[in-house]
């Protein structure tokens, strides 16, 4: 069965392994041996793949197939709202199953505002070249120095997206280091409706290691970070019985809001319940978060009882569900 996840640091030595093999199969035969080598050991080392891993707006991933990692590809967000396809490989054992449009499918899908996804390609690698085409991607010149003082000349190709110009975002799976950015972002939305604190260790524990909370480890929490590498969302979903997903953590900052950012969101874990067999959506949300429900009876959510949860806001909430 095929995976693809978010890169980690443990990964990189499989990365730059695959990295350094598909490259003597591919350009071998067009740069030479020598020339192969001496590019991947300056682009494909271990300092480099790690820097990588920590850009703001960069999209790392992994393919694995059985425990075995088979792919990698690295993408960008630009400020123009684009995506740069920074790098995409297959191991050559693996090419035309399916892993290549796996790894495309998921970037175009981490950056939901892009409007065009561009790239760079060896106009003598006609394997990769065709399978862009293949994808929808266009011819839209060539460049002399494809990066790093390769002096590698490269074919520029686009691809147009349903995306719309804005700020560029990622939604990416939840670290924990975003414990801090997530604090803030539940303090600032909170701080918007009187009377409503936020006491992190007393009413979401699991904040403090978000990426090893049983709503990541056994549902799906993502947030958007943008480019400066803040978040500025959040969500979460989880199974609480069959057929039944519910959503969770919902929080977008106050200067992010109105721009459907939390509609997306809520889109996503939508389908993500869906893929994972639920037929049924719900959510709990505090009765005071005017703006959201508006939000959630526009998205089809039909508002249900109450119950008061006896925290330090006194807080009482209203049941949100939906039929998937």
């Amino acid at each position: 069965m095929l995976r693809v996840r978010p890169c980690t640091e443990t990964d990189l030595p499989a990365v730059r392994d695959l990295l350094v093999r598909t490259w003597h199969d591919t350009y071998d035969a067009i740069y030479g041996v020598e020339k192969v080598t001496e590019i991947t050991g300056r682009w494909h080392s271990l300092p480099n793949l790690r820097a990588q891993l920590k850009a703001p707006l960069s999209l790392f991933l992994v393919a694995e197939r059985d425990g075995r990692l088979v792919g990698t590809s690295k993408a960008a967000g630009q400020a123009d709202g684009s995506i740069l396809l920074q790098r995409l490989y297959v191991d050559p054992a693996e090419q035309r199953s399916g892993v290549g449009e796996a790894l495309l499918a998921e970037t175009v899908a981490a950056f939901p505002w892009a409007h065009n996804i561009d790239l760079e390609v060896e106009p003598q690698n006609s394997r990769a070249v065709n399978f862009y085409s293949k994808h929808g991607f266009a011819a839209l010149g060539e460049t002399s120095d494809c990066g790093q003082d390769s002096g590698i000349a490269a074919c520029t190709m686009r691809k147009a997206l349903d995306g719309r110009p804005a700020e560029p975002l990622l939604l990416r799976p939840v670290r924990d280091g975003d414990a801090q950015d997530l604090i803030g972002l539940i303090t600032l939305c909170f701080a918007q409706y009187p009377g409503c604190f936020f006491d992190p260790h007393g009413d979401m524990p699991d904040i403090m290691r978000p990426a090893a909370s049983k709503l990541a480890q056994q549902g799906q929490f993502l947030v958007a970070e943008d480019a400066g590498g803040r978040v500025c969302a959040c969500i979460g979903v989880d199974f609480p019985e069959a057929g039944v997903a519910e959503i969770h953590r919902l929080y977008v900052r106050p200067d992010q809001q109105g721009g459907g950012l939390g509609q997306l969101l809520t889109g996503r874990m939508e389908a993500f319940a869906r893929e994972r067999g639920a037929a049924r959506m719900m959510m709990w949300s505090d009765t005071r978060f005017t703006k959201a429900h508006a939000l959630y009876e526009r998205l089809g959510y039909e508002r249900g009882v109450s119950r008061s949860l006896g925290d330090i806001s006194h807080s009482r909430e209203f049941f949100f569900g939906k039929d998937l």
